[in-house]
């Protein structure tokens, strides 16, 4: 299990009070739980966003195109999402 270390962060008044309410609002145990969770989803995020990048490059790099309309492309997307649930 990971230790646990403190974090000092300076935030404007207004700022730390939206961040409580919605905390409360969302069910969190406290606004650090709360903060913990949005850092954790944007280091996901950005490990999404870096393999997503990587296989775009790799489709710009292949070589290999095709015009496709825009439904087709939005029938394509969502054949990939699928097959990754």
């Amino acid at each position: 299990m990971s230790q646990n270390t403190t974090l000092n962060l300076s935030l404007p008044t207004q700022l730390k009070e939206k961040a409580k309410k919605q905390a409360k609002a969302c069910h969190f145990s406290s606004t650090s739980d709360y903060l913990q969770t949005l850092i954790r989803n944007d280091i996901e995020k950005t490990r999404e966003k870096k393999k997503f990048e990587s296989f775009l490059s790799q489709g710009i790099n292949s070589g290999k195109s095709e015009k496709m309309t825009t439904k087709e492309l939005d029938s394509w997307m969502t054949r990939i999402i699928d097959k990754r649930k």
